[in-house]
């Protein structure tokens, strides 16, 4: 499918894309795409959000998909770097697994991966779990939802219940995809200090998986931190994109993810 895409920076500039979170869209990233205006940034909404939405349970081989064409179509030099958090960030590990000449290297934030036995039958007892979760303020890995609500109720007044349910289960039953450990490009998954231990063992097992996968977190930080504090993450990005030191508020995982 077409794409709705928000675009920004020098045409002639390295192309960054841009996943968003579930039930945002891409105007969720514009405090961080304002910081970084010497790249050529193209932030799509992805299938079933904001100005992209459609009915019908979210894919994430489609999303995967549809992320690949808008690259080919878009940039001119038919490779660009990517980021994603949370959900955009598990569509950026699909289009790694099955497009991997198109990503030239990638930041991906708070990346959930399943690794229960009989993914079929746990992924829907995880959505349900993570619908049950979502009301319960004291659970730092939701809290980004609940605060969504609030800050982008246009993005999330689209979604029926329904859709709701298939894109929770489409993510919490989503596995590591074949063929990601031929994926050269440099990606650095990165999760918040203080998520809940399972999404930064998810950031442990993908980084080991790739050739060029680097694990780290950020220090205090919750699940949304790139959109909470832009400024840190767009420095983090940048020093990612350029192969240089990241900051210092980007650490070493801790022992309890070995």
């Amino acid at each position: 499918m077409d794409l709705f895409v928000r675009e920004s920076g020098p045409v002639g500039a390295p192309a960054i894309v841009f996943l968003h979170g579930g039930e945002y869209s891409g105007r969720s990233w514009q405090p961080v795409v304002e910081r970084m205006q010497q790249y050529r940034c193209l932030v799509p909404d992805l299938p079933h959000h904001g100005e992209s939405f459609q009915p019908g349970p979210f894919e994430m081989a489609g999303a995967a998909t549809a992320v690949a064409e808008l690259i080919r179509s878009r940039v001119g030099t038919g490779r660009a770097h990517v980021v994603g958090l949370s959900l955009g960030a598990q569509v950026g590990v699909q289009l790694l697994a099955a497009e991997s000449k198109l990503v030239d290297r990638a930041v991906l934030c708070g990346t959930i991966v399943n690794t229960m036995p009989g993914v079929r039958l746990t992924a829907p007892l995880l959505g349900q779990i993570a619908r049950i979760s979502i009301l319960a303020e004291g659970i730092p890995a939701w809290r980004a939802f609940l605060r969504m609500v609030i800050d982008y109720p246009e993005d999330v007044r689209l979604m029926t219940g329904a859709q709701l349910a298939h894109l929770v289960v489409a993510s919490a039953g989503f596995t590591p995809p074949e063929r990601l450990d031929r994926s050269d490009s440099p990606t650095l998954f990165l999760t918040g200090a203080k998520e809940m231990r399972f999404v930064r063992r998810s950031a442990a097992a993908l980084a080991q998986r790739m050739p060029n996968g680097v694990d780290r977190v950020a220090i205090g930080m919750l699940h949304d931190w790139p959109l909470r504090y832009p400024d840190l993450f767009s420095r983090t990005v940048d020093s990612w994109l350029n192969d240089t030191a990241l900051p210092p508020e980007i650490g070493l995982p801790s022992s309890d993810r070995r």
